[in-house]
Protein backbone atom coordinates (compact mmCIF):
# COMPACT_ATOMS: atom_id res chain seq x y z
CA UNK A 1 0.00 0.00 0.00
CA UNK A 2 3.06 2.46 1.05
CA UNK A 3 4.80 1.98 -2.36
CA UNK A 4 1.30 2.41 -4.60
CA UNK A 5 1.18 5.57 -2.42
CA UNK A 6 4.79 6.76 -3.36
CA UNK A 7 4.13 5.64 -6.93
CA UNK A 8 0.29 7.34 -7.52
CA UNK A 9 2.33 11.11 -5.38
CA UNK A 10 5.44 10.69 -8.31
CA UNK A 11 3.18 10.08 -11.27
CA UNK A 12 1.39 13.27 -10.27
CA UNK A 13 4.08 15.34 -9.39
CA UNK A 14 5.30 14.09 -13.50
CA UNK A 15 1.73 14.84 -14.66
CA UNK A 16 1.20 17.89 -13.30
CA UNK A 17 4.58 19.54 -14.61
CA UNK A 18 3.37 18.10 -18.04
CA UNK A 19 -0.14 20.04 -17.80
CA UNK A 20 1.82 23.27 -16.54
CA UNK A 21 3.40 23.96 -20.10
CA UNK A 22 2.36 25.02 -23.10
CA UNK A 23 3.51 22.75 -25.82
CA UNK A 24 1.76 19.57 -23.97
CA UNK A 25 -1.73 21.68 -24.46
CA UNK A 26 -0.51 22.75 -27.99
CA UNK A 27 0.15 18.64 -29.46
CA UNK A 28 -3.26 17.66 -27.82
CA UNK A 29 -5.11 19.86 -29.31
CA UNK A 30 -3.12 19.88 -32.50
CA UNK A 31 -4.02 16.26 -32.51
CA UNK A 32 -7.54 16.65 -31.97
CA UNK A 33 -7.83 18.76 -34.69
CA UNK A 34 -5.66 16.01 -37.16
CA UNK A 35 -7.75 13.62 -35.81
CA UNK A 36 -11.48 15.61 -36.29
CA UNK A 37 -11.44 15.60 -40.31
CA UNK A 38 -10.56 11.70 -40.68
CA UNK A 39 -13.37 11.16 -37.85
CA UNK A 40 -15.78 12.97 -40.65
CA UNK A 41 -15.01 9.87 -42.56
CA UNK A 42 -15.86 7.35 -40.26
CA UNK A 43 -19.15 9.20 -39.05
CA UNK A 44 -20.59 10.14 -42.56
CA UNK A 45 -22.54 6.80 -43.10
CA UNK A 46 -24.84 8.34 -40.37
CA UNK A 47 -25.92 11.27 -42.45
CA UNK A 48 -28.93 10.57 -44.97
CA UNK A 49 -28.84 11.47 -48.33
CA UNK A 50 -29.32 15.01 -49.51
CA UNK A 51 -28.70 16.50 -46.47
CA UNK A 52 -25.74 18.68 -47.67
CA UNK A 53 -27.93 20.91 -49.73
CA UNK A 54 -30.41 21.34 -47.59
CA UNK A 55 -27.92 22.78 -44.81
CA UNK A 56 -25.61 24.61 -47.39
CA UNK A 57 -23.06 22.21 -46.03
CA UNK A 58 -20.90 23.17 -48.65
CA UNK A 59 -19.92 26.44 -47.84
CA UNK A 60 -17.19 24.76 -44.93
CA UNK A 61 -14.33 25.25 -47.48
CA UNK A 62 -15.05 29.22 -46.69
CA UNK A 63 -15.21 28.52 -43.25
CA UNK A 64 -12.01 26.66 -42.76
CA UNK A 65 -10.33 29.23 -45.12
CA UNK A 66 -11.35 32.11 -42.66
CA UNK A 67 -10.54 29.39 -39.44
CA UNK A 68 -7.18 28.80 -41.09
CA UNK A 69 -6.44 32.81 -41.53
CA UNK A 70 -7.98 34.19 -38.59
CA UNK A 71 -6.10 31.78 -36.10
CA UNK A 72 -2.46 32.69 -37.33
CA UNK A 73 -2.85 36.60 -37.24
CA UNK A 74 -5.03 35.56 -33.73
CA UNK A 75 -2.10 33.36 -32.59
CA UNK A 76 1.07 36.33 -33.89
CA UNK A 77 -1.27 39.11 -32.01
CA UNK A 78 -1.27 37.08 -28.95
CA UNK A 79 2.05 36.06 -28.39
CA UNK A 80 3.22 39.75 -29.21
CA UNK A 81 0.89 40.34 -26.24
CA UNK A 82 1.81 37.82 -23.87
CA UNK A 83 5.68 39.06 -24.28
CA UNK A 84 5.12 42.73 -23.80
CA UNK A 85 3.19 41.78 -20.28
CA UNK A 86 5.85 39.36 -19.34
CA UNK A 87 8.69 41.97 -19.98
CA UNK A 88 6.18 44.67 -18.04
CA UNK A 89 6.14 42.52 -14.69
CA UNK A 90 9.34 41.80 -15.03
CA UNK A 91 10.23 45.30 -14.83
CA UNK A 92 7.46 46.56 -12.58
CA UNK A 93 7.43 43.84 -10.03
CA UNK A 94 10.11 41.28 -9.75
CA UNK A 95 11.92 39.84 -12.47
CA UNK A 96 10.96 36.06 -11.09
CA UNK A 97 7.21 36.88 -11.36
CA UNK A 98 6.88 36.37 -15.08
CA UNK A 99 7.77 32.80 -14.58
CA UNK A 100 4.31 32.52 -12.86
CA UNK A 101 3.15 33.83 -15.96
CA UNK A 102 4.33 30.93 -18.08
CA UNK A 103 2.44 29.05 -16.21
CA UNK A 104 -0.87 30.40 -16.38
CA UNK A 105 -3.76 27.75 -17.48
CA UNK A 106 -6.07 30.05 -18.81
CA UNK A 107 -3.30 31.39 -21.29
CA UNK A 108 -2.04 28.55 -22.19
CA UNK A 109 -5.45 26.61 -23.20
CA UNK A 110 -6.21 30.03 -25.03
CA UNK A 111 -3.49 29.82 -27.10
CA UNK A 112 -3.69 25.80 -27.34
CA UNK A 113 -7.26 26.59 -29.22
CA UNK A 114 -6.43 28.80 -31.52
CA UNK A 115 -3.57 26.74 -32.85
CA UNK A 116 -5.49 23.74 -32.47
CA UNK A 117 -8.62 25.40 -34.52
CA UNK A 118 -5.47 26.33 -37.09
CA UNK A 119 -4.16 23.29 -37.34
CA UNK A 120 -7.86 21.14 -37.98
CA UNK A 121 -8.74 23.99 -41.16
CA UNK A 122 -5.35 23.04 -42.59
CA UNK A 123 -6.10 20.03 -42.08
CA UNK A 124 -9.64 19.44 -43.08
CA UNK A 125 -8.83 22.19 -46.20
CA UNK A 126 -6.24 19.60 -47.61
CA UNK A 127 -8.51 16.28 -46.95
CA UNK A 128 -11.44 18.51 -49.09
CA UNK A 129 -9.02 18.62 -52.06
CA UNK A 130 -9.15 14.89 -52.18
CA UNK A 131 -11.52 11.88 -53.15
CA UNK A 132 -11.37 11.08 -49.57
CA UNK A 133 -14.71 13.19 -48.63
CA UNK A 134 -17.92 12.58 -50.00
CA UNK A 135 -21.07 14.38 -49.17
CA UNK A 136 -22.04 12.75 -46.53
CA UNK A 137 -18.56 13.40 -45.08
CA UNK A 138 -18.96 16.79 -45.75
CA UNK A 139 -21.69 17.52 -44.01
CA UNK A 140 -20.34 16.22 -40.78
CA UNK A 141 -17.05 17.91 -41.40
CA UNK A 142 -19.89 21.03 -41.62
CA UNK A 143 -21.00 20.34 -38.21
CA UNK A 144 -17.80 20.16 -36.76
CA UNK A 145 -16.31 23.06 -38.19
CA UNK A 146 -19.44 24.63 -36.48
CA UNK A 147 -18.47 23.57 -32.76
CA UNK A 148 -14.61 24.72 -33.71
CA UNK A 149 -16.35 28.19 -34.22
CA UNK A 150 -18.13 28.49 -31.33
CA UNK A 151 -15.45 27.50 -29.21
CA UNK A 152 -12.93 29.88 -30.90
CA UNK A 153 -15.69 32.90 -30.29
CA UNK A 154 -15.89 31.15 -26.31
CA UNK A 155 -12.02 31.20 -26.24
CA UNK A 156 -11.98 34.85 -27.55
CA UNK A 157 -14.08 36.12 -24.96
CA UNK A 158 -12.25 34.72 -22.37
CA UNK A 159 -9.52 36.27 -23.52
CA UNK A 160 -10.61 39.09 -23.85
CA UNK A 161 -11.37 39.04 -20.54
CA UNK A 162 -8.14 37.61 -18.81
CA UNK A 163 -6.27 40.76 -20.33
CA UNK A 164 -8.44 43.32 -18.48
CA UNK A 165 -6.21 42.28 -15.46
CA UNK A 166 -3.55 39.20 -16.52
CA UNK A 167 -0.03 41.08 -15.36
CA UNK A 168 -1.60 43.89 -13.13
CA UNK A 169 -0.25 44.23 -9.71
CA UNK A 170 -3.36 42.70 -8.23
CA UNK A 171 -3.30 39.72 -10.54
CA UNK A 172 0.76 38.93 -9.87
CA UNK A 173 0.52 39.15 -6.32
CA UNK A 174 -2.91 37.08 -5.79
CA UNK A 175 -0.96 34.15 -8.04
CA UNK A 176 1.81 34.75 -6.11
CA UNK A 177 0.05 34.04 -2.81
CA UNK A 178 -1.64 31.20 -4.52
CA UNK A 179 1.50 29.74 -5.23
CA UNK A 180 2.70 30.07 -1.95
CA UNK A 181 0.08 29.13 -0.06
CA UNK A 182 -0.38 25.26 -2.16
CA UNK A 183 3.44 24.62 -1.65
CA UNK A 184 2.82 25.19 2.23
CA UNK A 185 -0.50 23.66 2.05
CA UNK A 186 0.81 20.51 0.52
CA UNK A 187 3.67 20.41 3.08
CA UNK A 188 1.18 20.34 5.59
CA UNK A 189 -0.65 17.81 4.06
CA UNK A 190 2.37 15.44 3.31
CA UNK A 191 4.56 16.34 6.12
CA UNK A 192 8.66 16.51 4.38
CA UNK A 193 6.60 14.87 1.67
CA UNK A 194 5.68 11.61 3.46
CA UNK A 195 9.23 11.35 4.09
CA UNK A 196 11.34 11.47 7.89
CA UNK A 197 11.67 14.49 9.29
CA UNK A 198 15.24 15.45 9.28
CA UNK A 199 16.42 17.66 12.77
CA UNK A 200 19.47 18.20 14.67
CA UNK A 201 19.00 14.66 16.75
CA UNK A 202 18.89 12.76 13.33
CA UNK A 203 21.59 10.06 13.82
CA UNK A 204 23.68 9.98 10.39
CA UNK A 205 25.69 6.97 10.44
CA UNK A 206 29.47 7.83 10.17
CA UNK A 207 30.06 5.58 7.13
CA UNK A 208 27.42 6.89 5.19
CA UNK A 209 28.22 7.61 1.52
CA UNK A 210 28.01 11.34 0.54
CA UNK A 211 25.54 12.20 -2.38
CA UNK A 212 27.18 15.30 -4.23
CA UNK A 213 25.70 17.36 -6.86
CA UNK A 214 26.50 16.74 -10.47
CA UNK A 215 25.37 20.10 -11.62
CA UNK A 216 25.44 23.97 -10.74
CA UNK A 217 22.21 25.63 -10.17
CA UNK A 218 19.24 25.25 -7.98
CA UNK A 219 17.65 22.45 -6.69
CA UNK A 220 14.68 22.71 -8.56
CA UNK A 221 12.61 19.02 -7.59
CA UNK A 222 13.18 16.00 -6.13
CA UNK A 223 11.10 12.83 -7.03
CA UNK A 224 10.66 11.12 -3.57
CA UNK A 225 8.58 8.65 -4.58
CA UNK A 226 11.63 7.95 -7.18
CA UNK A 227 13.96 8.32 -4.54
CA UNK A 228 12.50 6.20 -1.89
CA UNK A 229 11.88 3.67 -4.25
CA UNK A 230 15.68 3.16 -6.05
CA UNK A 231 16.96 3.35 -2.53
CA UNK A 232 14.63 0.68 -1.00
CA UNK A 233 15.56 -1.70 -4.60
CA UNK A 234 19.15 -1.19 -3.12
CA UNK A 235 18.78 -1.74 0.61
CA UNK A 236 19.20 1.59 1.18
CA UNK A 237 18.72 4.55 3.56
CA UNK A 238 18.92 8.14 2.18
CA UNK A 239 19.03 11.26 4.06
CA UNK A 240 19.14 14.30 2.15
CA UNK A 241 20.53 17.69 3.66
CA UNK A 242 20.22 20.01 0.89
CA UNK A 243 16.72 21.38 0.28
CA UNK A 244 14.62 22.49 -2.70
CA UNK A 245 15.53 26.17 -3.48
CA UNK A 246 19.23 25.94 -2.44
CA UNK A 247 21.88 26.47 -4.74
CA UNK A 248 24.65 24.38 -4.97
CA UNK A 249 27.81 23.66 -7.17
CA UNK A 250 28.85 21.15 -8.79
CA UNK A 251 30.37 18.79 -5.95
CA UNK A 252 28.34 20.34 -3.75
CA UNK A 253 26.97 17.69 -0.45
CA UNK A 254 23.20 16.85 -1.46
CA UNK A 255 22.65 14.17 0.97
CA UNK A 256 24.39 10.65 3.15
CA UNK A 257 23.50 7.33 2.02
CA UNK A 258 23.70 4.36 4.52
CA UNK A 259 24.13 0.67 3.36
CA UNK A 260 24.67 1.64 -0.30
CA UNK A 261 26.83 1.33 -2.86
CA UNK A 262 28.62 4.55 -4.62
CA UNK A 263 27.26 3.51 -8.32
CA UNK A 264 23.47 4.14 -6.45
CA UNK A 265 24.90 7.11 -4.71
CA UNK A 266 25.60 8.56 -8.29
CA UNK A 267 21.94 7.07 -9.26
CA UNK A 268 19.95 8.74 -6.32
CA UNK A 269 22.37 12.00 -7.03
CA UNK A 270 20.75 12.37 -10.51
CA UNK A 271 17.01 12.29 -9.64
CA UNK A 272 17.45 15.51 -7.54
CA UNK A 273 16.81 17.94 -10.43
CA UNK A 274 18.69 20.95 -10.64
CA UNK A 275 18.32 23.61 -13.17
CA UNK A 276 19.34 27.27 -13.61
CA UNK A 277 16.08 29.15 -12.05
CA UNK A 278 14.38 28.53 -8.91
CA UNK A 279 10.77 26.85 -8.99
CA UNK A 280 7.92 27.34 -6.59
CA UNK A 281 6.30 23.52 -6.50
CA UNK A 282 8.46 22.17 -3.71
CA UNK A 283 9.80 25.47 -2.35
CA UNK A 284 7.22 27.89 -0.09
CA UNK A 285 9.95 29.95 0.37
CA UNK A 286 10.91 31.22 -2.81
CA UNK A 287 7.03 32.50 -3.39
CA UNK A 288 7.46 34.19 0.09
CA UNK A 289 10.72 35.53 -1.26
CA UNK A 290 8.87 36.98 -4.20
CA UNK A 291 6.47 38.39 -2.59
CA UNK A 292 8.57 39.92 -0.47
CA UNK A 293 10.31 41.97 -3.44
CA UNK A 294 7.20 43.37 -4.69
CA UNK A 295 6.90 44.96 -1.47
CA UNK A 296 10.36 46.06 -0.79
CA UNK A 297 10.09 47.13 -4.92
CA UNK A 298 7.34 49.48 -4.17
CA UNK A 299 9.25 50.79 -1.27
CA UNK A 300 11.77 52.62 -3.60
CA UNK A 301 12.04 55.76 -4.00
CA UNK A 302 11.49 56.23 -7.35
CA UNK A 303 7.99 54.37 -6.71
CA UNK A 304 7.78 55.17 -3.23
CA UNK A 305 3.89 53.07 -3.10
CA UNK A 306 3.47 52.14 0.90
CA UNK A 307 -0.05 51.08 0.23
CA UNK A 308 1.27 48.01 -2.13
CA UNK A 309 3.87 47.03 0.70
CA UNK A 310 0.47 46.86 3.56
CA UNK A 311 -1.22 44.50 0.97
CA UNK A 312 1.85 42.61 0.50
CA UNK A 313 2.33 42.07 4.09
CA UNK A 314 -1.05 41.12 4.37
CA UNK A 315 -1.07 38.64 1.74
CA UNK A 316 2.48 37.22 3.58
CA UNK A 317 0.63 37.02 7.13
CA UNK A 318 -2.49 35.02 5.57
CA UNK A 319 0.25 32.88 3.49
CA UNK A 320 2.08 32.01 6.90
CA UNK A 321 -1.31 30.74 8.21
CA UNK A 322 -0.79 27.35 6.16
CA UNK A 323 2.33 26.66 7.42
CA UNK A 324 2.39 23.43 10.01
CA UNK A 325 5.15 22.39 11.77
CA UNK A 326 7.01 19.28 10.57
CA UNK A 327 9.43 18.29 12.92
CA UNK A 328 6.46 17.39 15.34
CA UNK A 329 4.50 14.62 13.09
CA UNK A 330 2.74 11.89 14.36
CA UNK A 331 1.55 10.22 11.12
CA UNK A 332 3.92 6.78 9.54
CA UNK A 333 5.80 8.86 7.15
CA UNK A 334 5.18 7.21 3.42
CA UNK A 335 9.21 7.01 2.72
CA UNK A 336 10.11 5.00 5.31
CA UNK A 337 13.90 4.91 4.40
CA UNK A 338 13.91 8.61 3.22
CA UNK A 339 14.39 11.84 5.79
CA UNK A 340 14.71 15.36 4.30
CA UNK A 341 15.25 18.70 5.51
CA UNK A 342 11.83 20.31 7.70
CA UNK A 343 10.95 23.69 6.55
CA UNK A 344 12.36 26.17 9.24
CA UNK A 345 9.86 28.60 10.65
CA UNK A 346 12.25 31.22 12.13
CA UNK A 347 13.47 31.65 7.95
CA UNK A 348 9.99 31.49 6.71
CA UNK A 349 9.31 34.93 8.74
CA UNK A 350 12.42 36.36 8.43
CA UNK A 351 12.81 35.83 4.37
CA UNK A 352 9.12 37.08 4.02
CA UNK A 353 9.11 40.41 6.16
CA UNK A 354 12.94 41.34 6.69
CA UNK A 355 13.30 43.33 3.15
CA UNK A 356 10.30 45.31 3.71
CA UNK A 357 10.82 46.07 7.32
CA UNK A 358 14.50 47.09 6.16
CA UNK A 359 12.87 49.24 2.99
CA UNK A 360 10.12 50.95 4.87
CA UNK A 361 11.52 51.47 7.97
CA UNK A 362 11.41 55.07 7.53
CA UNK A 363 7.46 54.95 6.48
CA UNK A 364 5.29 54.66 10.35
CA UNK A 365 2.27 53.25 8.01
CA UNK A 366 4.43 50.57 6.99
CA UNK A 367 5.87 49.45 10.22
CA UNK A 368 2.45 49.64 11.90
CA UNK A 369 0.62 47.53 9.89
CA UNK A 370 3.65 44.96 9.91
CA UNK A 371 3.43 44.97 13.79
CA UNK A 372 -0.01 44.41 13.73
CA UNK A 373 -0.19 41.59 11.10
CA UNK A 374 3.00 39.65 12.72
CA UNK A 375 0.77 40.00 15.89
CA UNK A 376 -1.92 38.43 14.22
CA UNK A 377 -0.34 35.71 13.07
CA UNK A 378 0.85 34.87 16.86
CA UNK A 379 -3.43 34.31 17.62
CA UNK A 380 -3.88 32.16 13.55
CA UNK A 381 -0.41 30.70 12.97
CA UNK A 382 1.21 27.48 14.16
CA UNK A 383 2.83 27.87 17.31
CA UNK A 384 6.05 27.00 16.33
CA UNK A 385 6.26 30.47 14.19
CA UNK A 386 6.04 32.53 17.34
CA UNK A 387 9.64 32.78 18.03
CA UNK A 388 10.45 34.34 14.81
CA UNK A 389 7.54 36.69 14.62
CA UNK A 390 8.58 38.22 18.22
CA UNK A 391 12.37 38.74 16.34
CA UNK A 392 10.86 39.73 13.24
CA UNK A 393 8.61 42.63 15.07
CA UNK A 394 11.32 43.28 17.65
CA UNK A 395 13.94 43.80 14.68
CA UNK A 396 11.38 45.86 12.41
CA UNK A 397 11.25 48.73 16.10
CA UNK A 398 15.11 48.66 16.12
CA UNK A 399 15.18 49.22 12.25
CA UNK A 400 12.23 51.80 12.95
CA UNK A 401 13.89 54.08 15.49
CA UNK A 402 17.10 54.50 14.31
CA UNK A 403 15.58 55.38 10.95
CA UNK A 404 12.66 57.87 11.73
CA UNK A 405 13.26 61.47 12.35
CA UNK A 406 10.39 62.35 14.16
CA UNK A 407 9.82 61.67 17.56
CA UNK A 408 5.92 61.37 17.64
CA UNK A 409 6.37 58.26 14.65
CA UNK A 410 8.32 56.52 17.10
CA UNK A 411 5.71 56.98 20.10
CA UNK A 412 3.22 55.60 17.65
CA UNK A 413 4.84 52.90 16.69
CA UNK A 414 6.18 52.36 20.16
CA UNK A 415 2.27 52.24 21.09
CA UNK A 416 1.23 49.66 18.49
CA UNK A 417 4.03 47.01 19.53
CA UNK A 418 3.08 47.63 23.48
CA UNK A 419 -0.45 46.66 22.39
CA UNK A 420 1.02 43.24 20.45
Amino acid sequence: MRHLKSLAWSLWLRIRALIRTLWVRVLVLGLLGIVAAPLAKLMGGLIPDGMASVIGARSVNNLLSIIANSMLAVTTFSLSVIVTIHRSVAGQWTPRAHRMLLRDTPTQTVLATFIGAYIYALTAIVLMSTPFFGEKEVVVLFGMTLGVIILIVVMLVRWILRLQSWGSLMETSTDLERTATQALQDRAKRPCYGANPLTAQTVIPPDAIDLVAGSTGYIQQIDFGALSSAADRGGAALWLIAPVGRFVQKGDLLGHLGGGSPQLADTLARLVQIGATRTPDQDPRFGLIMLSEIGSRALSPGINDPGTAIDIIGRIARTLEAFRDESQRVDEPIYPNLWIPVLDPATLVTEAFAPIARDGATQVEVQIALQKRLNGLTRSADPALYDGIRQAARTALAQANDAMRLEDDRQRLAAVFRDA
